[in-house]
């Protein structure tokens, strides 16, 4: 059963960590340093996203194929865990995977974070 479980999981990895090129151009154009963006992978079980500061920024090859991808703070991120700031909603984040046209599975193309703290 577990092996199972493993290799369900598996199925959702990596899922717009390798791009191509314009969709690595897309994303990295909506970063940029100094800003916060949040992981949240709603197959892998999260509930509550991650705010992660942005040092550093880059797009460029993974090494495997034709592929590329987008490194924040110098790693490969997956676009479909990542959620940025919209223009109109401080609270509403956008799915960087929508906004590079990147096909994702089972991951919201909105999500808001709670005014409580």
């Amino acid at each position: 059963m577990g092996f199972t479980l493993a290799l369900g999981s598996a199925a959702f990895a990596d899922q717009c960590a390798y791009i191509t090129k314009q969709q690595a151009i897309a994303a990295v154009s909506r970063l940029e340093k100094g800003q916060t963006m949040y992981k949240l992978c709603e197959p892998c079980g999260d509930k509550v996203p991650q705010a992660v500061k942005i040092n550093s920024v880059s797009a460029g090859t993974v090494g495997y194929e034709n592929f590329w991808g987008v490194y924040v703070n110098e790693q490969n991120i997956d676009l479909a865990y990542t959620y940025v700031d919209t223009t109109s909603n401080k609270d509403r984040k956008v799915n960087l995977a929508t906004l590079a046209r990147c096909p994702a599975q089972d991951v919201s193309r909105f999500i808001f974070l709670s005014k409580r703290r």
